[in-house]
């Protein structure tokens, strides 16, 4: 069987990040919608696993922090556009732990590729904080979780239009786990540069391709000739952030739908015969993400 894998849950629309925050929850609302019109995906069922579960990733402080954050009047973290409403922490509790169901969903053979479409986004969530609109670390817990099922070497391509500081943070001095990424240089969070290469045990396995305003196509797709040859992985995790798009709300780059088909078709290649996932991280421009996201599932299911 080679099907391809699919997990959302309408639960995750239920973090409230309040009106006229470009992360609305119409964001997977309409993804979902293109693929129950279009697509015969396999359906990953999600979970809400237990906090002891965020350990693998996550400061204990900061998890009960944010479980306890709204009961105790905390509407934020760090500012204003990492929102915390009643239901965050369920609900960035169960994005995250549901991506251990479609580690099982490679597990028992059902296929090797999947798209999560999560909410709330998680590539900036770093070890003791949330911010930029993230709470929890979806792709370093289902990296972690990847490592708990015996897929030793996962690597983590991040093609967001901005730096995944959290998941460089989380996996800075790991060996076991390559970060990649290519990200807008003077955009949020400002991290990421050639010289962030990783740290004790963990230098050489951290990849970051920083880039000038208004890039195109052509430079971008140059960018996935650099991924590591000698890096040895099991699974391929993707924070796939469409807000890298020429039509989107917060960058420059000037990507159009041929360059980011281009660009997941790169990324399939790379992958191979192993597992590859693709998890939603930014693209706020509904119209754009919704054909952007389409792009990738063509891409997947040839």
């Amino acid at each position: 069987m080679n099907k391809i894998g699919y997990l959302y849950d309408p639960f995750f629309m239920l973090h409230d990040t309040g009106a006229g925050h470009i992360e609305t929850p119409r964001r997977v609302e309409a993804i979902d919608e293109l693929v129950t019109e279009k697509y015969d995906f396999t359906p990953i069922p999600s979970r809400l696993g237990s906090k002891e579960e965020l350990l693998m990733v996550h400061d204990d402080e900061y998890i009960d922090w944010i479980e306890h954050g709204y009961e105790n009047g905390v509407r934020m973290i760090i500012s204003s556009d990492t929102i915390v409403s009643e239901l965050s922490y369920d609900v960035a509790l169960k994005a995250a732990t549901s991506t251990k169901n479609a580690i099982e969903f490679f597990k028992q053979g059902l296929g090797k590729r999947a798209f999560l479409n999560l909410r709330p986004p998680g590539h900036h969530a770093e070890i003791i904080t949330g911010q930029g609109f993230c709470i929890f670390n979806n792709v370093a817990m289902m990296a972690r979780y990847a490592q708990n099922a015996g897929y030793a070497k996962v690597i983590i391509i991040d093609f967001d239009v901005h730096h995944g500081n959290g998941t460089q943070d989380i996996f800075y001095e790991d060996p076991t786990v390559f970060y990649f990424s290519t990200h807008e240089k003077n955009n949020y969070p400002f991290t990421g540069s050639e010289d962030e290469t990783g740290k004790g045990e963990g230098v050489g396995f951290n990849r970051n391709i920083p880039y000038h305003d208004y890039l195109e196509d052509e430079e971008l797709l140059s960018f996935y000739d650099r991924l590591p040859k000698d890096f040895d992985f099991d699974m391929v995790l993707v924070s796939a952030g469409y807000d890298l798009m020429k039509d989107e709300l917060i960058s420059s780059a000037q990507i159009t739908f041929d360059g980011i088909r281009g660009v997941v078709r790169k990324i399939l290649d790379y992958a191979g015969d192993k597992p590859v996932a693709f998890l939603l991280e930014g693209g706020y421009n509904i119209d754009s993400l919704v054909h952007s996201v389409d792009v990738t599932l063509e891409e997947l299911v040839k």
